[in-house]
């Protein structure tokens, strides 16, 4: 099941939902606005980034500054409790698959999510009406 991260009145959350919607995508939304992550949600994200927390925290946040010298100093459990409390820090929409992430939303990244079987299908139509030229 994929999780969707979002927040309230966030523009790239709801292009995420809605594209998940229009292309038939079973998803579970969790909404920072009203349900703070969790611990352990945010350690399951962070296994699959890249660069651990510098993926995931939003610089653009009104709140950054304000703990952007705090930051590397504080210890990795430090640094997950303050963005339970904070969740306004993270970067968003958060997606998350099987062994798939995606920050941010994407028009292209976000096709990752359509299962296999299914892009495998559209890719054979594809070469099909390319033959039919």
């Amino acid at each position: 099941m994929i999780k969707l991260f979002t927040q309230a009145g966030c523009n790239s959350s709801r292009k995420a939902r809605q594209w998940f919607r229009d292309h038939g995508i079973a998803f579970e939304e969790k909404n920072f606005s009203s349900t703070a992550p969790t611990i352990s949600e945010l350690k399951q994200i962070l296994c699959l980034t890249e660069n651990g927390l510098d993926d995931i925290i939003s610089t653009r946040s009104q709140l950054y500054p304000t703990i952007a010298d705090k930051l590397p100093d504080m210890t990795f459990n430090e640094t997950l409790q303050l963005l339970c409390e904070h969740p306004q820090l993270l970067r968003r929409p958060i997606i998350v698959g099987r062994n798939k992430l995606q920050v941010g939303f994407n028009d292209d990244d976000i096709r990752q999510f359509i299962p296999r079987h299914i892009r495998r299908i559209s890719f054979q139509r594809t070469l099909v009406g390319l033959v039919d030229m």
